[in-house]
């Protein structure tokens, strides 16, 4: 009966995790905005090291012991999966922020982006030092080491996503737009609730292995709550590129190239095409209203139209 509720537990988390992916791809299909592709990668990445880092290594301990294997060789596949699973959690984690990033019109700086992966790479290099030691091991040495990765792991995940939560506080008090500005706070809450969780099941891992599972269940399954708010978000407030031609987007790019059109006026001509007000294009953009208007000028200026109707004819 225990080894059935294990594989319940290990498997929900699983499958929520792969819904929680299928989701977001439809989402950053259907909105094709910068946030929404971010969080897909996010996703994917995180689901990646959650189920070869965390469940594969369960999985893998448990078979280990089932077949009497040295306590020794089953801390050191432990090791190993956690080992491997770095890449994929600091690709995870640095999708996760740029995310944020992305929905405040923002790109990330390059000395951030070199500091952050520099920092991963001197915790793989380190790691990977005390591997190439591992033979030499004695068992309570792995049981410290696996002591140190956990706290090193813990120590993270409250760094970054508390750093999250305060830099969208900080960032969405300049915000106008009254529902954008309630989204990116309810998302960054349940995040903060998704550390929480993480972290004090982690933390009591070492105690019972319950903790370790109820950690995999938080850690995969609880994205489905703010994709719902994403879903509902940007289903009242985004536009679907359904509403364009299939073919729009690579007349847009001709476009473009041919009258010497910015990234920015794109967007711009993207939201026109849609049938958008200034207004709505300022929302929308978080830029102001007067900035629309002088996008728009420019527009017409290297286009020769008079009007959006002749801006949009030209493209479609």
């Amino acid at each position: 009966m225990a080894e059935t509720w294990r594989l319940i537990l290990l498997l929900v988390p699983l499958i929520a995790g792969a819904i929680s992916i299928f989701f977001s791809f439809r989402l950053m299909k259907r909105f094709r905005t910068p946030f929404a592709g971010s969080f897909f990668y996010y996703m994917v990445f995180l689901y990646i090291f959650g189920t070869y880092s965390v469940a594969g290594a369960g999985i893998l301990e448990h078979l280990l012991t089932r077949m009497e294997v040295d306590q020794k060789v089953i801390h050191s596949a432990r090791l190993y999966a956690a080992f491997l699973g770095i890449p994929f959690l600091a690709l995870a984690k640095f999708m996760f922020l740029k995310s944020i990033i992305d929905f405040f019109q923002k790109k990330p700086s390059g000395l951030f982006i070199a500091l952050y992966f520099l920092v991963f790479l001197g915790a793989l290099v380190l790691f990977g030092f005390y591997m190439v030691r591992l033979t030499r091991f004695k068992l309570g040495e792995y049981q410290t080491m696996i002591d140190i990765q956990r706290w090193v792991f813990v120590g993270f995940m409250i760094i970054l996503y508390l750093s999250a939560f305060f830099y969208i506080f900080l960032l969405s008090a300049k915000l106008r737009d009254i529902p954008a500005k309630k989204y990116i706070r309810v998302f960054a809450s349940w995040y903060l609730a998704f550390m929480v969780l993480c972290v004090g099941s982690l933390a009591l891992s070492s105690y019972h292995s319950l903790f370790r599972q109820l950690f995999l269940l938080f850690f995969l399954s609880w994205h489905l709550i703010p994709l719902l708010f994403m879903n509902i978000y940007m289903n009242k407030h985004q536009d679907q590129d359904s509403e364009l031609q299939e073919d729009f987007e690579s007349r847009l790019v001709a476009f473009a190239a041919q009258h010497e059109i910015s990234k920015r006026e794109c967007d711009v001509v993207r939201l026109i095409c849609r049938g958008l007000s200034n207004q709505e294009i300022s929302d929308t953009l978080f830029i102001s209203l007067q900035t629309v208007k002088d996008h728009t000028h420019r527009i017409f200026v290297k286009t020769g139209v008079r009007n959006r109707v002749q801006l949009s004819n030209m493209i479609r």
